[in-house]
């Protein structure tokens, strides 16, 4: 189980919201209970856009005072509704440590809360929603007093959460055994890794002229690994915007191939695939073709394999190639990977069917 706080930042919880002293008072509550208990706090933070209330690069931005995280504690960023949205991570960092049961509270009822609702019933957790622990605003419809009670009392009981009294909150957070909750693998996301020759790191918009000009514009290149090839730098730049959007989800990890003695961006390695539940990760990677044959994807590749085992945690990290990928099979074999089996006739290429050879590591830790 864990406590959920919704958008309880200082560009929208202030004294004109519904019993503000009220809902303020049993937040914290909660929140406290909480960490005297070992529950993990989570929080979410809706960015609205420069010059709104809620910029992100404002002070309303920030959590209110009363409420504000502490170290340890996990932030994730929306700009819709749900905090469930798949652009937040939280439903895969949730998913991971095998989480179904949450007490969601914050604001503002008939937005935020209201879609975090629906879409947490949606992708199957039980939402608990407390009394008094959100609230919202009058609107041109409902005076601020019916739009909580219509949520709270109508719409979620019975169809989307469970909606309880303060005390059974209460109680349900004493009676919290931290020892109960399960493993998961860490939403880290993509950081910086150095080895000797090459510096992995996010992709930048700086890297678009490098991207075009290594790889991603190159149809050898990209016909290998299985991916279009982008004509003009500015589809790159609209591929690298779409990677960069995805690194504020904590289970993104893609990395940019730097090679440091040229400062050039050779290609690109990540895990692709990431199962939070199985707890293992699927690598590809693609290296330009004036950069092949000097070990750089073995180099990166191993890179990423302690990457995945030391610091995201997975249980297993996998991989695979079409079978006439012969200097691919070579990377994978210089990697230990040992060979698990191939799906027959899986890619049909210019007409042709090939078959996918699939390859794995365990984790010796966990093994």
């Amino acid at each position: 189980m864990v406590l959920l706080v919704v958008d309880t930042q200082k560009g929208c919880f202030n004294e004109n919201l519904y019993l503000f002293d009220t809902v303020r008072e049993n937040i914290k509550r909660l929140i406290s209970l909480a960490r005297e208990n070992k529950m993990e706090v989570l929080y979410v933070q809706h960015d609205d856009g420069p010059g709104t209330d809620l910029d992100k690069n404002a002070d309303n931005y920030e959590i209110f005072e009363e409420f504000a995280p502490v170290d340890g504690e996990r932030c994730f960023e929306k700009n819709v509704n749900s905090a469930f949205h798949p652009m937040t991570g939280l439903t895969e960092y949730l998913q991971s440590k095998g989480e179904k049961d949450i007490i969601a509270i914050g604001v503002s009822t008939d937005y935020c809360m209201d879609a975090t609702v629906k879409c947490g019933f949606e992708q199957g957790f039980n939402l608990f929603i407390p009394a008094y622990t959100n609230s919202t605003y009058d609107n041109p419809y409902f005076d601020k007093e019916t739009a909580y009670k219509y949520f709270n009392e109508f719409m979620w009981p019975k169809r989307y959460a469970t909606c309880i009294s303060f005390d059974e909150a209460v109680n349900m957070i004493q009676g919290y055994k931290a020892e109960e909750a399960p493993y998961g693998i860490e939403p880290c996301g993509t950081l910086e890794i150095e080895t000797d020759r090459l510096l992995l790191r996010q992709f930048k918009l700086s890297d678009v002229e490098s991207v075009h000009k290594n790889w991603a514009g190159r149809y050898e290149v990209q016909n290998e690994y299985g991916e279009p090839t982008y004509e003009t730098p500015e589809a790159v730049k609209g591929l690298l915007e779409e990677y960069i959007t995805g690194y504020k989800n904590g289970y993104n990890y893609r990395w940019a191939v730097i090679e440091k003695e040229s400062g050039e961006c050779i290609g690109q390695v990540a895990y692709f695939l990431v199962d939070t539940h199985n707890h293992f990760g699927e690598i590809e990677y693609c290296i330009g073709t004036e950069y092949q044959g000097k070990g750089y994807a073995t180099e990166a590749a191993k890179a990423i394999i302690y990457y995945g085992f030391e610091v995201i945690g997975f249980h297993k990290v996998q991989i695979c190639v079409r079978p006439a990928n012969g200097s691919s099979k070579r990377v994978i074999e210089k990697c230990g990977f040992e060979y698990e089996g191939t799906l027959r006739d899986y890619f049909c290429i210019d007409g042709h069917y090939e078959g996918r050879m699939y390859y794995s590591l365990i984790n010796p830790e966990k093994d």
